[in-house]
């Protein structure tokens, strides 16, 4: 009776077993599936290696070229600002000028009606000033003038508006180039990795198992060996199953 216990132990050990090789079987699939998508993942890293490579011999070149057109755009953008800071100053210049004609013209104007006032007893004399106050500068000349010189002081400020725009974009050409530095270094990093990182192919000599073996001897579950340990013990004491009961267990 004990003797069939134990055998009846052993072919629930090997019943299990040949659940676990099955098992094993099932899965030899996904591992073959995992080694060509490993074969087609290199030759897209060695590709994305290159493109990199590439990448960073022009990454510099530009950024030299950007460099010498930031400091080219800085250079003409300060001989421009110069320029319109000595045509604001003129301007301003002009202004005063006209202010102080236009002051002078009143001034005049006040003067010759004070003559013509003066004149009444003597209308030729008078026609004659009044014609002569008509031809100073009109009032409406020289307001026509200041809104000109009004207008030409606006422009020179936008002009200055403008060109400060240029410093900003400097900021950013220089802001773009670092970040591009910085994803270059890591993908050079990455890949620097990768290439370091042998990927060993696994090959199975035997894809197609013999008919009479139902698995590999070598293969194991887990890491427990209580249950080898038993079967094992079961062998030294002599507790032998026949052929048929054995090829029953995995039919």
């Amino acid at each position: 009776m004990a003797q069939q216990t134990s055998m009846m132990q052993l072919f629930e050990k090997l019943d299990d077993l040949k659940s676990v090789f099955i098992y094993g079987q099932k899965i030899i699939p996904v591992i073959h599936s995992l080694l060509d998508f490993m074969k087609d993942t290199v030759p897209l890293l060695e590709n994305i290696n290159k493109s990199i490579a590439e990448s960073t011999t022009k990454i510099p070149k530009a950024k030299h070229h950007i460099h010498d057109v930031t400091n080219a755009t800085e250079l003409a953008t300060t001989e421009i600002l110069d320029i319109v800071d000595t045509i604001s100053d003129d301007i301003k210049t002009i202004d005063n000028k006209i202010n102080s004609v236009f002051e002078k013209e009143e001034i005049r104007a006040l003067q010759f009606d004070e003559i013509i006032a003066l004149l009444d007893d003597k209308p030729e004399a008078k026609s004659k000033l009044v014609s002569l106050k008509e031809e100073l500068i009109s009032h409406e000349v020289i307001r026509s003038i200041q809104e000109i010189i009004s207008k030409i002081k606006n422009d020179a400020y936008n002009i200055t508006i403008s060109l400060q725009v240029q410093d900003i974009t400097s900021q950013q050409l220089a802001a773009v180039n670092h970040l591009i530095e910085s994803v270059q270094e890591r993908l050079s990093s990455l890949i620097i990795t990768l290439g370091e990182t042998e990927i060993k192919e696994m090959r199975i000599e035997n894809d197609v198992t013999p008919e009479n073996v139902h698995f590999d001897p070598q293969a194991s579950y887990n890491k427990e060996t209580s249950r080898q340990e038993m079967a094992d013990s079961l062998v030294r004491e002599n507790l032998n199953a026949s052929q048929d009961e054995i090829d029953k267990l995995f039919s």
